[in-house]
């Protein structure tokens, strides 16, 4: 007994190890700029004027939303100058909160969508976030030599922000991209 809920427990810890794990790990991103260095431990490979994307956007607030649609109401039904099928059902039917039965209009400028109402007007665009300033990353995980001092543009996932020195970048692609290094 004490040996399976040692097991369980031990199971438990380590799945939760791994969730904590892959949570915090940081998408893959593309980015590009001006390769230097030869990849030495006194010239280590570096992408100068990198442009990192911008963070995620928070979700936009909810719009209005659209009211229903009620009998007697604009075009749909009948009003207090509807016209009837003829047998003068359209007021009465109208006023009774029913539509007309032969199909009546509304009054006369009366005649708008039922369920308009409550339509909100649509909620305006966030603004675009400001682009973050060029930075400098030690690139890792590829040799860049057929690359050396050409503009790149690479694949990877971006390391944790030292405290000082160049942040680290590891690198899965690289390829070479239409660019000036000057």
């Amino acid at each position: 007994m004490k040996l399976t809920m040692l097991v369980i427990t031990t199971v438990a810890v380590i799945v939760l190890g791994l969730q904590i794990g892959s949570a915090q790990t940081t998408p893959e991103m593309k980015v590009r700029g001006c390769l230097q260095g030869n990849g030495s431990e006194a010239s280590p490979w570096v992408l100068r004027g990198a442009v990192l994307p911008n963070p995620p956007a928070p979700p936009a607030a909810a719009g209005g939303g659209r009211g229903a649609a009620t009998p007697g109401a604009g075009g749909g039904g009948g009003g207090a100058g509807a016209r009837g099928d003829g047998g003068g059902r359209g007021a009465d039917a109208g006023a009774a909160g029913q539509p007309p039965a032969g199909g009546g209009r509304g009054a006369a400028g009366g005649g708008g969508r039922g369920g308009d109402a409550g339509r909100g007007a649509a909620p305006a665009p966030a603004p675009a976030p400001p682009a973050q300033p060029p930075v400098d990353l030690r690139l890792t995980g590829v040799d860049m030599t057929p690359w050396r001092n050409m503009f790149v543009e690479i694949d990877g996932t971006l390391g944790a922000r030292p405290a000082t020195g160049l942040r680290e970048f590891q690198v899965s692609q690289a390829r070479s991209a239409y660019g000036d290094c000057r």
